[in-house]
């Protein structure tokens, strides 16, 4: 924003004695940065000494002017990072029975082999050029808002924080009903319990996490690695048991007649009502699969709080790739070919029967144990990833400042209350049937990261990336086309609660924007005359000489 004052002496001396010495010394920084990478130009030891007169000096004025830049936020290591990652997109093969169940074993593989390389790499590869660029809380809202302008940041951190926040909600009901089915062993123990029991038993757990979150992102991450061992540890003996016992022909079986038409909770209505093609149900498939292999853009999110982010940030973001990959399509070769499984079996929670099959009922206890662990951990990196945005949103000055407090553990304190306070609220419902509607808010958001990517890429060249996607614009552009068409066929096959649903986020997030808006005009209109007031109070004896000068 741009203001312009009339320049009264007292007022601007005293903002100018604050400002311009803390300017002062970031142009010095960009300075010698700048020069630094002429390497050709300037010897190993002249760059040694330049980077360190460089750190000094912008420590020595900024510690001064600005002792909050003094925090260390910065906790996030490499094999944190990659987990974080990994919890925020997947957090293992849990989930996935759905896409067997529409699509058969042959196109469940072939799903969850090739649609990686359309979904998902592209993804973490724009993630890494731009969350290394722009190492901010809010991750995509910065890359938007710098290419579209602040309106489109906001909305597209919007869509994201609505879909990541609602689907948040899911993780302590997954948590409770594998719980209760390994007590119980009854499928409909969860349905049946009391309606205000499950609401108390759900909140406290829900509080009980965001507690843990807010003590800080290191925790977080050192938990994240061990809930990570301990919830893929069965898959790993899983697969150890299972290889001797598979039969490489069940990979190949075409889907049963009248099998995924058995798949209760798909509602036939919209432009392409349940496409069944080849025996495949694709819009359950289609949705299971850009559930369990898209949010890598949530990665950036942890940008801001990554040590060496140049450096560690897309090392981090190659590892998360690796470890959803593996963790999905492994487990599934080796359930799919160790069992006698029909497709009509797989069901929510069929992995533990698979494991059961191979291993033994020990193996298929410790895989629905595992299950509830892992789920605990998706809440912590989702919770994790929303309240960031939250926050660099309200840093941007697109929510109210009181969003971009943190806590003394570097934590977005109010980010997380505010995502409790979603979770508690939505405890009673069931959010298998808004899965769908959580993909079309998402993938609006992700379109429009894409659209940004592309734009910084032409407009703005310069700017200096520590990565770049080893492809040229038109590269690129390849690159988003395939993910593009295959996210727009998928909004296409929403059912029409779908649509209402999102134009009901729409309308919304217009009047949260323009009331925020309205809001921040009228506050700043009062600070200005406020001080305007009070200097002619003082100045009402003489009339300098005005000048006009500009605060950006």
């Amino acid at each position: 924003r741009t203001y312009r004052f009339n320049k009264i002496p007292s007022v601007h001396n005293k903002m100018a004695s604050t400002i311009e010495p803390y300017y002062q010394c970031q142009a010095q920084k960009w300075v010698q940065m700048s020069a630094l990478t002429h390497e050709n130009e300037v010897s190993h030891d002249e760059d040694t000494e330049a980077t360190s007169e460089s750190q000094t000096s912008t420590e020595m004025c900024a510690s001064d002017i600005l002792p909050s830049l003094e925090i260390d936020r910065h906790h996030l290591g490499v094999a944190s990072l990659s987990v974080l990652v990994f919890y925020s997109v997947s957090g293992g093969p849990f989930g996935i029975e759905d896409t067997v169940h529409a699509g058969g074993f042959l196109f469940s593989l072939l799903g969850f082999l090739l649609f990686p390389l359309v979904w998902s790499i592209p993804e973490a590869l724009i993630t890494a050029e731009l969350g290394s660029t722009f190492p901010d809380s809010s991750g995509g809202v910065a890359w938007v808002e710098e290419a579209f302008g602040a309106r489109a940041g906001f909305f597209s951190g919007y869509f994201s924080w609505v879909s990541g926040a609602t689907d948040n909600a899911i993780y302590p009901v997954l948590f409770l009903e594998y719980l209760l089915q390994h007590i119980s062993g009854n499928d409909d123990a969860f349905e049946g319990m009391n309606r205000l029991v499950r609401f108390f038993i759900l909140s406290s757990t829900a509080v009980i996490l965001a507690y843990l979150n807010y003590l800080g992102l290191e925790i977080v991450g050192k938990m994240s690695i061990v809930i990570c061992i301990i919830s893929m540890s069965p898959f790993i003996i899983m697969v150890l048991i299972g290889i001797p016992k598979v039969d490489p022909s069940r990979w190949f079986e075409l889907p049963e007649e009248g099998a995924s038409s058995e798949k209760a909770g798909w509602e036939d209505s919209g432009w392409l009502p349940l496409a069944n093609v080849w025996g495949v149900l694709w819009r359950p498939l289609l949705n299971n699969l850009f559930w369990n292999l898209n949010s890598f853009d949530s990665g950036a999110n942890f940008s801001g709080d990554t040590r060496d982010p140049g450096k560690n940030f897309p090392r981090g973001m190659f590892y998360g790739v690796i470890l959803v990959g593996m963790s999905y399509f492994i487990p599934l070769v080796i359930a799919i070919g160790a069992t006698d499984s029909l497709q009509s079996d797989w069901v929510d929670g069929y992995l533990a029967v698979a494991a059961t099959q191979i291993g033994g009922r020990w193996l298929g206890a410790w895989t629905v144990f595992a299950s509830g662990i892992s789920n605990l951990a998706l809440f912590q990196a989702e919770m994790t990833t929303d309240a960031l945005e939250i926050l660099g949103m309200a840093e941007r000055g697109m929510l109210p400042k009181i969003f971009a407090t943190r806590s003394p553990h570097g934590t977005a304190t109010y980010g997380i209350l505010l995502g409790t306070l979603v979770i508690v609220g939505m405890s009673v419902a069931d959010f298998r049937d808004i899965v769908e509607m959580l993909n079309f808010t998402y993938a609006i958001s992700l379109l429009m990261e894409y659209a940004a990517f592309i734009k910084l890429r032409i407009a703005k060249k310069e700017v200096y990336r520590p990565y770049r996607v080893p492809l040229n614009t038109a590269g690129c552009i390849a690159m988003i086309i395939p993910p593009c068409m295959l996210t727009i066929l998928l909004m296409l096959m929403a059912r029409a609660m779908t649509y209402v649903y999102f134009a009901a986020s729409v309308v919304l997030g217009i009047i949260l924007r323009y009331a925020h808006v309205n809001r921040s005009k009228s506050l700043s209109n009062q600070e200005l005359q406020s001080v305007v007031d009070s200097q002619n109070v003082e100045d009402t004896s003489s009339v300098g000489e005005q000048e006009t000068f500009i605060i950006s």
